[in-house]
């Protein structure tokens, strides 16, 4: 199993940098992601909720259940915002041992701070969209196994 595939069947997503805007790429990939079934934590410092569930403004302002049943951080910010996530990521996954992945979208790359996330053992993911990696699986699957009406998210 790649890396991608394992951050992938993580199934609690705190989204960094999520937009209440329903054009954004943050917000299309949450609500994608929710559809399929993951458990979705918006952290947004400007919104109360989201997509129907409660807004945090930051990974370290989360409830302790919250930061203990985190296994992903998908992050929809800028480069030079990436160090002080992962920071704030790298001290919950010490404290509760589950967050498994850090995942910057499409655009974002900030390779000294991946290097920290990957030393502290973390699947680091940078410049993919998760939404893209996920149909990318589910179409894969239906083609192995031989369905023809392939249904999923394009962007």
């Amino acid at each position: 199993m790649d890396e991608v595939e394992e951050a992938l069947k993580c199934r609690v997503v705190a989204v960094v940098g999520l937009s209440r805007d329903p054009s954004k790429d943050s917000y299309k990939v949450a609500e994608f992601l929710k559809s399929r079934g993951y458990k979705i934590i918006p952290i947004n410092p400007f919104a109360e909720e989201v997509l129907g569930e409660r807004a945090y403004p930051s990974l370290a302002d989360l409830p302790e259940s919250l930061k203990a049943s985190i296994e992903v951080a998908d992050i929809f910010r800028r480069a030079e915002d990436i160090p002080s996530i992962v920071k704030e990521a790298l001290e919950i996954r010490r404290r509760y041992g589950n967050l498994k992945a850090i995942w910057m979208q499409e655009g974002i790359v900030n390779k000294d701070a991946a290097k920290e996330a990957e030393e502290a053992g973390l699947i680091v993911i940078m410049d993919r969209c998760m939404m893209k990696e996920r149909v990318r699986r589910e179409e894969t699957l239906d083609l192995k196994l031989g369905n023809s009406n392939i249904v999923g998210a394009r962007g």
